[in-house]
């Protein structure tokens, strides 16, 4: 099964830059994920760096490279390295916003697609700086938040002990229907790992408020009843936040929010591959069996979109959003 994807996209928004064939994604029973990438003739570490949403030293280190990669070296690329997605809060120029913050501007720049030094960062605009957000403290870029008090609670809990003789439960587990193709997977043994269907990579430029290359970057641009388009290029921002905290928000600017699924809905994680969570849009789904399929970006490396199989019922997703 293989969906095209000029359906949304259109040829103007698909680039050939990363051969996506040579895209391997491995993701463990703790959803962290592991990217194999087989270097193109045509590829350097800029470009791959890049796509992947990673910096040059990160793929140099996790490699034991000190240079450029060498055509039909397969490399490491892990999905959970150290980043925030900051919110911009003044118009600035990206080398005088990473001299201010004491970060490296090449590494920026490789992590929100920037060619020029002398492109503006305006605000609202979001962008990944590869630091831990304790250290985003530590340099200012983040205001620490005031500690938390809890009162001492008064509550005495007792154990809850089970009775003897009681049978554990045995949930329902997703699989395909009987009667689809052989090669589509038998999800009741998929352990919450997904499976790709098609895969490719769109870079056009769109502006909307969110970090280009992210998975809510490219969900409110195939998202235009919830982020309408003020024009070809740009699209208004209802609402913001990271992937995991998009319920919330879209409920708050009222938005409908449902835990089932049906086509074309929005489909937020609470994590997947990222503390940060994840979002993709369910382009088919099935009530009879169970089957969906979604959308989404980032799942195997920035402006990478992949179609794949999801389980309806896997334990990470956090909600579905609708239109108003």
């Amino acid at each position: 099964m293989s969906i095209d994807p000029s359906f949304i996209e259109g040829d103007g928004g698909i680039s050939h830059e990363i051969s996506v064939d040579a895209i391997t994604v491995n993701i463990d029973n703790q959803d962290n994920g592991t990217i194999q990438y087989v270097v193109q003739p045509w590829d350097n570490l800029f470009k791959i760096a890049s796509t992947f949403g990673t910096t040059i030293s990160t793929i140099q280190k996790n490699n034991n490279l000190k240079w450029e990669a060498q055509v039909g070296q397969t490399l490491k690329i892990t999905t959970n390295d150290d980043g925030i997605i900051y919110t911009v809060k003044e118009k600035t120029n990206i080398v005088v916003f990473a001299n201010k913050y004491n970060l490296n501007v090449q590494d920026l720049m490789t992590l929100n697609y920037i060619a020029d030094q002398t492109e503006l960062l305006t605000p609202g605009q979001e962008i990944t700086v590869n630091i831990s957000k304790e250290k985003a403290y530590d340099l200012g870029l983040l205001e620490r938040p005031a500690p938390e008090i809890i009162p001492k609670s008064t509550i005495t809990y007792k154990p809850v002990i089970n009775k003897a003789g009681g049978k554990p439960g045995n949930p329902k587990k997703w699989t395909i229907a009987a009667n689809q193709s052989n090669d589509q997977p038998d999800l009741s043994t998929a352990n919450g790992k997904q499976w790709i269907i098609s895969k490719w990579t769109y870079t056009k430029n769109i502006t909307n408020g969110f970090a280009r290359g992210q998975c809510t970057w490219y969900a409110a641009i195939i998202s235009p009843n919830i982020f309408p388009y003020t024009d070809d290029n740009s699209q208004s921002r209802t609402f913001g936040g990271n992937a995991n905290q998009w319920c919330a928000n879209a409920k708050a600017a009222g938005f409908r929010i449902w835990s089932r699924p049906s086509g074309w809905a929005l489909i937020v994680y609470s994590r997947l591959n990222s503390s940060a969570g994840h979002v993709g849009k369910v382009i088919s789904y099935s009530a009879d069996d169970g089957t969906m399929v979604i959308r989404d970006m980032n799942y195997a490396g920035r402006f990478i979109v992949t179609e794949r199989y999801e389980d309806p019922n896997n334990s990470a997703i956090k909600c579905y959003i609708y239109g108003k």
